[in-house]
């Protein structure tokens, strides 16, 4: 079957980035480490970085495709702070004190993550021009009281960006006005991850690939891990595959609920990106199910929404995400998608990241969809601290645990969640037509 034509696509940025299947190298032997990561999407890289970073050498990762190959490779590029959970909710679970601290560390690892870039010299094009939240219902008050609300609850900045000013960083009607966050920035994330991974590699830090994990169990030693015909040795194991397995240990996993979404980029457009973008920015609006798109350094836009629990092909992929697209920019409703995918991102019931161990002793990082790159980057470097022995961090997120998805029930559940929640969206959005039209 072609790859490009069924799900899960394949991402303009494999086409874009090339195939570096021969960099890195499968578990060819018998081996032992001090600490196993499987997985080598985002969370599982900057575990092992986070660790390189802490003088920990001795720490191999398993990975049963590529570094990124799946959601931390594939997603809309975006760094910026924040949780999955709203941050109305942060507030309200934990208080001031305590969600300005949580919601703070999610500020700097915006930072560390640029950080990185620069000091380990990694090429994934990145743009500072910055994320910028529109607002879809063109609701100025309530906006403002958002950012507010941010400033008094969280001592989060977000600068209020006005309609006309607006629409000189995006010409689109749609919008209204919105709120910019400083310090934020877009990317190529499969260019990111992998050039974190070649710096594990270069300091001594094997990554494994492909090389899928079939069996972890229990010994006197620590634990066992079984990958093909050989077998790995750790002391501490630490489980990082997000919403592309869920059998390694299915007590923890049954908390992984796996939801899709959709990205596609356009065809070169000869200069309309930049007209249509001209500072560069990515957008993201205010609606539960929103659209988020940014400009690509060869004259491409990459545009992406939609959340579900189904799989669907590319084709399928174009023409919803076409619909979307001339809603905002009229402009572009010539414009071809060449790419077109999608991807699982995994969710926990209470919207928060599982990090934590279990009492078999297994480390795990999990459930990060909707939480970003800055907000993954932050559980890495939350999972290291702890291993090394400071479970400060750690500890604040045992409120948030493993709590069963559901299962098949638990999907048409969320579907029905994200249906219902589409549709007020949908009201509003009719509604602020005519307030606008007053």
């Amino acid at each position: 079957m072609n790859p490009a034509r069924s799900w899960p696509g394949t991402s303009y940025y494999q086409v874009e980035a090339g195939d570096e299947r021969a960099n890195r190298g499968a578990l060819d032997e018998d081996g032992e480490c001090d600490i196993a990561i499987i997985g080598g999407g985002l969370a599982g890289i900057s575990t092992a970085v986070s660790l390189m970073e802490q003088g920990v050498d001795s720490v191999r990762v398993l990975e049963a495709d590529q570094p990124g190959a799946g959601a931390s490779g594939r997603n809309g590029g975006f760094v910026f702070a924040g949780y999955s959970l709203a941050n109305d909710m942060l507030f309200k679970q934990l208080g001031r004190e305590q969600a300005t601290l949580m919601h703070g560390w999610t500020r700097d690892a915006v930072r560390r993550v640029r950080e990185r870039i620069n000091r380990y010299s990694i090429d994934c094009q990145v743009n500072d021009a910055g994320v910028l939240l529109a607002d879809w219902f063109h609701d100025d008050r309530r906006l403002r009281a958002f950012q507010g609300r941010m400033l008094k609850q969280l001592d989060f900045r977000l600068d209020f960006v006005e309609r006309e000013t607006l629409r000189s960083l995006v010409d689109s009607p749609r919008y209204g006005a919105g709120l910019m966050e400083p310090g934020s920035f877009h990317f190529h994330p499969l260019r990111h991850i992998r050039g974190l991974a070649t710096q594990l590699q270069q300091s001594g830090i094997h990554v494994h690939s492909p090389s899928p994990v079939t069996r972890i169990s229990r010994n006197e030693r620590g634990w066992r891990l079984t990958s093909g015909q050989f077998t790995l040795q750790a002391r501490e194991v630490v489980l990082t595959t997000g919403g592309y397995d869920r059998k390694l240990w299915p007590s923890l996993q049954k908390a992984l609920q796996p939801i899709a979404t959709y990205v596609a980029v356009t065809e070169p457009l000869d200069g309309l990106a930049e007209q249509l973008v001209p500072g560069g920015i990515a957008v993201y609006d205010t609606r539960f199910a929103f659209d988020y798109f940014r400009p690509l350094p060869d004259g491409r836009m990459l545009w992406g929404g939609r959340i579900s629990v189904a799989d669907r092909s590319p084709d399928a992929i174009r023409r919803l995400l076409k619909r979307d697209l001339r809603k905002v920019f009229v402009d572009m409703k010539g414009a071809r998608f060449e790419q077109a995918w999608g991807g699982w991102m995994s969710y926990a019931r209470h919207e928060m990241p599982l990090l934590g161990r279990s009492p078999e002793g297994l480390w795990y990082g999990l459930a990060f969809g909707g939480h970003g790159m800055a907000t993954t980057t932050l559980a890495g470097e939350v999972l290291a601290e702890a291993i090394c022995g400071n479970g400060a961090r750690l500890e604040a997120f045992a409120r948030w645990q493993p709590l069963w998805a559901g299962g098949m029930l638990g999907r048409g559940v969320v579907q029905s969640k994200y249906w219902w929640l589409q549709l007020k969206d949908a009201l509003r959005a009719h509604l602020s037509v005519g307030r606008d039209r007053k």
